[in-house]
């Protein structure tokens, strides 16, 4: 029985490289189809790998030899809605590690990517739908939530607690021993000196908080999530806006 592995996400064409690589070296499938919902890009190829068409052509796939991997990674919000639309298909999702990633004392579940020169550092944890670019570093003892983007050389040092959904930019750097709340953005070249709140945005050397979770609901950032996760996050900013309104 042949096995195929199902791309989603186009746009990222390192992320279609890294399959090529790991299965040049095991020869875990048969086949490699790429799918984009954009329907000008069917027919095209990323590295010889042909986009077959939208991500509803995972009904014909086969849930018991198949595989799937999420690129996308622009955004956490994104990744996480693809992943949703993708889970209802039923197919496993494949781990993607490069052959020269040193995961010893490592702990990670299916859909986690690694791409080459990242660092996984001993007894970290990182959940499952989570991201590490090239040259990104996850210290020892650490651990992210289900979903992280870390960027190209981003740094999370030794016993860094990331929440789910959290970004951290390109050359970022998150100081050790901290706890980032979820859904927080880290932005590119960013170092983070202090815990940081659910939702916050934060940018500079040191880092500040430009966003935070109140505001980004209010810009309606996060209207694409699942209603049970929205609704959580509004949960957190009552309280605040009920002590607001009562002091004026």
């Amino acid at each position: 029985m042949e096995k195929t592995l199902y791309l989603c996400g186009a746009g990222n064409s390192e992320g279609v490289r890294l399959a090529l690589t790991i299965n040049r070296r095991n020869s875990r499938w048969d086949r490699i189809f790429l799918l984009d919902d954009e329907p000008a890009k069917k027919g095209l190829e990323v590295l010889g790998i042909k986009i077959a068409g939208p991500l509803e052509m995972l009904a014909e796939a086969d849930p018991a030899n198949d595989e799937v991997v999420n690129l996308v990674a622009r955004t956490t919000e994104k990744r996480w809605i693809v992943r949703s639309r993708i889970e209802q298909y039923g197919l496993r999702f494949a781990t993607l590690i490069h052959p020269s990633v040193d995961t010893e004392g490592a702990t990670f579940p299916s859909d986690t990517i690694a791409y080459q020169n990242s660092t996984i550092g001993s007894l970290s944890k990182i959940d499952e739908g989570s991201v590490a670019f090239m040259g990104a570093i996850i210290g020892h003892g650490s651990s992210l939530g289900r979903g992280c983007i870390v960027g190209p050389n981003g740094v999370i040092n030794a016993r860094v607690k990331l929440g789910d959904g959290v970004y951290v930019g390109s050359n970022a750097s998150i100081l050790p021993e901290l706890k980032i709340g979820s859904w927080s953005t880290i932005a590119a070249n960013t170092v983070v000196t202090q815990d940081l709140p659910v939702g916050a945005t934060v940018m500079g050397v040191p880092g500040k908080i430009v966003l935070t979770l109140e505001m980004k609901l209010r810009m309606r950032a996060f209207r694409n999530l699942p209603p049970a996760i929205l609704n959580d996050l509004q949960d957190l900013v009552k309280p605040a806006a009920s002590i607001y309104r009562h002091a004026t």
